[in-house]
């Protein structure tokens, strides 16, 4: 909620992601053992929908630069130009596993780099006129890599083992020792499976196959992804009851929908809820499963009963991780799931869906929104303002080859180091700071290419 105000400064909003991170953190060491759980008793299950491919990785992909960064290694995040745009995968789950391989390649690599890259396996496939049907897939490689500890032959045998720490006391203070063995679960459960190659001293490989289906249309289901602030909805305002017996979670989702403009009803139990929906007639429910007086699943069976309320669609909201409760409320008549620390993107997604809603978003010019863009383009067009000073040919050639290395941040050193040298360079550094902030390396190459073919032959066209 803090993080969509405008009203924050760079640094401000910073801390906020860090607070963010910080508890997004907890919530993972306590979801790893509720993993494990759920694994040992054989209920992890998969929750594919359509997800913007380019977003999630370059999401991935900037959390992991950060903490690369902060321990003073480089990361190359190599996207493959023939990758889906939209797939069908559970977001979640894929971004737990290749966070998770690539925090691992962080920690245990205390110089060199860290690489990332996307292989789009079935190119030529992807060329034919039917590669955009839903029917089809794309088989995609995960490549993880880094130039860290590595690991001996008998340690090898033993990492996808549940609380398997395979390195020195310190590093291994860092974890639980959970996230390889739950990853691999996951990766079979996509139908496919991690594999590895390390050589002691030397470094690790982690490589992934999977097949995902493409999803055509991704757009609509994936709005938000494009880094515009979600300010409202087209239509009359809708009425949304919320029936839960904690005022906080309560106050989470009304804080998030009142500045959209949706009216809010607060209920504190099944019956108050029920009492509301009947005088009020809401255009969606959502409602806790845990309540004093008539819990969720009576409050549900007395909607379903109800001739006045049957239509409404019902979100239920709870923190239970198990996938039997799940099914559970959705067979008491529950049209969704929402689970507890509630997400934003995933309420405003079945609020899309449920109310058929169509969202007014606003541009963020500033280009520090918190959520990542599938096509972070530079904000201005400085060239078409401000002529370009170029800097020596040596030196264009030697941001050249960093971006053609992947180096990202090794080239942003170098072209700071340009502006400082000569202040005229300003816009020229300005552009390659914003496509190397979004992993644009092809666009790197392209852009120094041009320069560098403008520096050396003049006259050319």
């Amino acid at each position: 909620m803090l993080s969509r105000s405008q009203s924050w400064g760079e640094k401000e909003r910073k801390g906020i992601d860090i607070i963010y991170q910080c508890g997004s953190h907890l919530l993972t060491l306590i979801n790893d053992i509720l993993e494990i759980a759920k694994i040992e008793a054989r209920r992890l299950e998969l929750a594919p929908h359509t997800v913007h491919l380019p977003a999630l990785l370059q999401g991935v992909a900037e959390i992991v630069s950060l903490r690369a960064e902060q321990k003073g290694i480089d990361f190359v995040y190599l996207p493959d130009a023939g990758l889906p745009q939209g797939v069908e995968v559970d977001e979640k789950r894929l971004r737990q596993v290749l966070l998770n391989l690539l925090g691992n390649a962080v920690k245990f690599t205390d110089q060199g780099k860290v690489s990332f890259r996307v292989e789009r396996l079935d190119q030529e496939t992807a060329m034919e006129p039917r590669h955009l049907t839903e029917a089809s897939t794309a088989r995609l490689r995960f490549h993880i890599s880094d130039t860290g500890i590595g690991m001996s032959p008998e340690a090898l045998e033993k990492i996808f083992q549940p609380f398997e720490q395979v390195s020195n006391q310190k590093r291994n203070a860092e974890g639980t020792g959970l996230g390889l063995a739950i990853s691999q679960t996951i990766a079979q459960l996509m139908g496919s499976r991690i594999q590895v190659q390390s050589q002691l001293g030397e470094g690790s490989t982690f490589f992934c196959d999977v097949a995902l289906p493409i999803a055509a249309e991704w757009q609509q289901a994936t709005n938000n992804a494009t880094g515009d602030q979600l300010v409202g909805y087209q239509g009359e305002r809708k009425a949304i009851l919320i029936a839960d017996d904690k005022w906080e979670n309560r106050s989470v989702i009304v804080s998030l929908l009142e500045p959209l403009g949706f009216t809010v009803i607060e209920a504190e139990d099944g019956q108050d809820g029920l009492t509301k929906s009947m005088q009020m007639k809401p255009d969606l429910i959502i409602t806790d499963i845990m309540m004093p007086i008539m819990d969720g699943y009576q409050f549900l069976q007395q909607i379903r009963q109800s001739e006045m309320l049957k239509p409404l669609p019902v979100i239920v909201s709870s923190a239970s991780v198990s996938s039997m409760d799940q099914q559970q409320s959705l067979d008491a008549g529950g049209n969704d799931f929402l689970t507890k620390p509630v997400e934003a993107d995933d309420l405003f997604q079945m609020l899309r869906k449920h109310l058929q809603l169509t969202w007014i978003y606003q541009s963020t010019a500033s280009g520090d929104a918190p959520m990542p863009s599938p096509s972070l383009e530079p904000q201005h067009s400085l060239t078409a303002t401000i002529p370009l000073v170029m800097p020596p040919a040596a030196d264009l050639k030697q941001l050249l080859q960093l971006a053609q290395q992947g180096r990202l941040k090794k080239l942003t050193e170098v072209a700071k180091g340009l502006e400082y040298q000569n202040p005229q360079y300003t816009p020229l550094t300005t552009q390659l700071l914003e496509l190397s902030k979004g992993f644009q390396v092809a666009k790197l190459e392209a852009l120094l290419q041009q320069w560098l073919d403008d520096v050396t032959c003049p006259t050319r066209g």
